[in-house]
């Protein structure tokens, strides 16, 4: 594997001319001729269905309409990397790790999926989520997103579209905030789940390559549509081996290092609805550190990975 700058979905993301976000000339679907991209697959693995089981389908609250529901989510991001002597390396994850926080109004609706277009499958839910105005990212209010998903929450595609005249800076940052919410979206189980129950949800980091995520919900309440969710993390690279190749590496550039030890602390409870296509509340809190081997066997290189999202801020 080769360690680059942009992801594939970075790479294709859609700048929308100012027209297809506004009401140019009556209705239309500003994501309609974007393309869709698709992403991996989750492997979703029961581990105890718990007592008194029930079918966990989040669209059932779909009532076929696309009504808007406002949310706001503050999404953290942080990465820190460092040369050290390999008889002085902590293996161990750091608990409040720095990472910068963007936050973003959402209006999100969703509905029944209509039939596939072009690159894209069939599937029970289509999400959509609108940015709104916010001063950490003021030029990139408009910025859109939809996904298409199943009703256990699994999603096969993505469409990104950005505001033709936001800023790089803040394009890249709502971007990188979407794709977290992508992420980290709960997906559920086919098989009925009660309070206790628990499951494991495995897959690549969406817009993330090197990583893969395996995720524990474990259920702790369930009262009428709204499921609270114990969540567990746990990330490390989805190779062995790494090659870097980026100008900003410095003498790292060029190398091939290995993995020695991955390692994840983290904490998080969310409640999610029936009735809504993401978590109501709550946050997950998650960093990981990656301790790598070189061509220099006197030292290591350590990662610092932090990805934290709060629902309902």
């Amino acid at each position: 594997m080769t360690i680059r700058v942009l992801s594939a979905l970075s790479a294709a993301l859609v700048l929308a001319p100012v027209c297809a976000l506004a009401s140019c000339a009556g209705p239309q679907d500003p994501l309609e001729g974007v393309p869709a991209f698709a992403v991996d697959h989750p492997s979703v693995t029961l581990i105890d269905a718990g007592a008194d089981p029930q079918q966990l389908d989040l669209a059932a609250g779909d009532a076929g309409d696309t009504a808007q529901w406002d949310i706001t989510v503050a999404v953290s991001q942080g990465f820190a990397q460092q040369v050290v002597p390999a008889d002085a390396v902590d293996t161990h994850a750091p608990q409040d790790a720095p990472a910068d926080t963007t936050t973003l109004p959402l209006s999100v609706s969703s509905g029944e999926a209509p039939a596939p277009g072009a690159d894209e499958e069939a599937a029970q839910r289509l999400v959509h989520v609108t940015v709104g105005e916010h001063p950490d990212v003021a030029s990139a209010a408009g910025f859109e997103m939809a996904w298409r998903a199943s009703a256990t929450g699994a999603v096969s595609t993505v469409k990104l579209l950005a505001p033709d005249d936001s800023t790089e800076q803040d394009r890249q940052a709502v971007e990188r905030a979407l794709l977290t919410v992508l992420a980290t979206n709960v997906v559920v189980p086919e098989q009925p789940v009660g309070v206790g129950g628990s499951w494991s949800v495995d897959t690549r980091v969406t817009g993330a390559d090197a990583m893969r995520r395996t995720t524990i919900y474990t259920v702790a309440n369930i009262e009428g549509d709204r499921i609270t969710l114990d969540v567990q993390v746990h990330e490390r690279p989805a190779r062995d081996s790494v090659s870097i190749d980026n100008d900003i590496a410095g003498e790292l550039d060029g190398q091939t290092l290995t993995v020695d030890s991955s390692e994840t602390t983290s904490q998080g409870q969310i409640v999610v609805s029936r009735a809504a296509p993401l978590p109501v509340s709550g946050t997950v809190e998650a960093t990981t550190r990656v301790v790598y081997a070189g061509p220099d066997p006197v030292t290591r290189v350590v990662q610092d990975i932090t990805t934290a999202i709060e629902y309902g801020t």
